[in-house]
């Protein structure tokens, strides 16, 4: 790898090589930058989906007779959970960068499909704001602001990518693990009411278009196949 203080070095060997980079708090300063960027994107989205006067109905007859199953939600949110934890995983902004950069490309991608496919929650239940106004929002006494975002379902997407980083990262048992734990989540998304089939299933082709990035920019940023840096003395490349 190049070294960053040399002229010859990328513009993101030379970012990553500077002080708040390294370690674990370099890390947590591109987790920051990501939760910043993601509540942005995020309730913009919301508010803006929330502006449509009727919303479609993109669902099956079925759907609407699935019944709630409380057990499924601490299931459902331990995704929410993940995603928090999800950076203590890295030793760097440079190991940070592809997967959390990829989580908000996700969103980014997911947002106009929020916005232009305003779908209406056809479920029957007594929670008019959904499980997050139910459980979480509305005890707060706070707007619930994932009312709206349906399609493709983020959760179902950052399930499967939060699975296949951590797998990948420590292989082995762990993709068994990793998936076990995001089919199941991915499947409560419609357990507890909070998305139809074609959310789930719009969730599932973001995810398999966009993780093969999560390889490209790990490589760009210098990493291996599992996600860590390459050791510059061990593969015999300058600095």
């Amino acid at each position: 790898m190049t070294d960053a203080s040399s002229p010859r070095a990328s513009v993101i060997d030379r970012c990553l090589g500077r002080p708040w980079a390294q370690g674990r708090w370099g890390a947590i300063w591109v987790a920051i930058v990501y939760f910043v960027g993601f509540s942005i994107v995020w309730t913009i989205a919301h508010e803006l989906s929330d502006l449509h006067a009727e919303r479609l109905t993109l669902t099956f007859d079925w759907e609407s007779h699935v019944p709630f199953q409380p057990w499924a939600i601490p299931l459902y949110f331990t995704l929410d959970i993940s995603v928090v934890l999800l950076p203590l995983v890295f030793r760097s902004a440079r190991e940070a960068i592809p997967p959390m950069g990829l989580l908000l490309l996700q969103v980014v991608i997911a947002a106009p499909f929020f916005v232009l496919l305003p779908i209406e929650n056809t479920y029957l239940n007594d929670m008019p704001t959904g499980v997050w106004g139910a459980y979480l929002f509305e005890p707060l006494g706070m707007k619930n602001v994932s009312q709206w975002n349906q399609t493709p379902s983020l959760h179902v997407t950052y399930s499967l990518t939060v699975a296949t980083v951590v797998a990948r990262r420590w292989g082995g048992i762990w993709w068994v693990i990793g998936f076990a734990w995001a089919i199941p989540v991915s499947i409560t998304t419609m357990l507890v009411h909070e998305h139809h089939l074609i959310c789930v299933a719009g969730g599932l082709l973001l995810f398999a278009a966009t993780i093969p990035l999560l390889w490209v920019w790990g490589r760009r940023c210098g990493l291996d196949a599992r996600g860590r840096r390459i050791d510059p003395v061990l593969t015999g490349s300058d600095g």
